[in-house]
């Protein structure tokens, strides 16, 4: 039979590791600026405090209660990690609009790449001068990317693939953003 302390206290680290996981989907839709999802957030944070007080009641109930609080605060907290998987799951996919978003700015930039490396190319001509790093590291970026994409279409839950392509993804914009601060007239 497991003792009330140790009930409570298995409770109470299922609820520190969904507190946990909560303040991190918090953060990735901060960083998203997802006003719909830090609404849902906003609720899964007050269903997180109401499964903390329940909590905090069981530890203090006498023995001829606490199944019943124990019940309550096991529901609670189901629940509540129920809505913890659900808006991270979202967060976990890259949607059918985003990819195709992703495949037009790819697209765009390699069009504009050619532009900007005739252009360069006339300049290196006219002036003299070899360095365009930014162009190659464009390019490179581009590149990275589509193998990128690539590999999280074959594995689509890999968590890794999904991770190195939102990197890729990001040193994509960064390559993108500087040649078109540059070449961009």
């Amino acid at each position: 039979m497991t003792t009330p302390n140790l009930m409570a206290d298995k409770l109470d680290a299922e609820y520190r590791e969904a507190a946990a996981k909560l303040h991190v989907l918090e953060a990735e839709a901060e960083a998203r600026k997802a006003k719909t999802d830090m609404q849902e957030i906003a609720g899964l944070r007050t269903a997180g405090d109401r499964v903390q007080r329940k909590l905090t009641d069981m530890k203090r109930q006498v023995s001829a209660n606490l199944d019943a609080a124990r019940r309550e605060v096991e529901t609670e907290l189901h629940e509540l990690e129920a809505g913890i998987k659900r808006v991270g799951e979202r967060f976990a996919e890259w949607d059918a609009a985003r990819e195709r978003g992703f495949h037009a700015r790819l697209d765009e930039a390699e069009a504009r790449l050619k532009v900007w490396n005739a252009r360069a190319d006339q300049w290196k001509v006219e002036v003299g001068i070899k360095g365009h790093d930014e162009l190659a590291k464009l390019q490179e970026r581009i590149a990275l990317a589509k193998a990128r994409l690539a590999e999280w279409r074959r594995a689509r839950h890999d968590r890794k693939a999904q991770e190195a392509l939102e990197m890729a993804a990001r040193h994509f914009d960064e390559a993108f953003d500087a040649a078109s601060k540059r070449y961009q007239k």
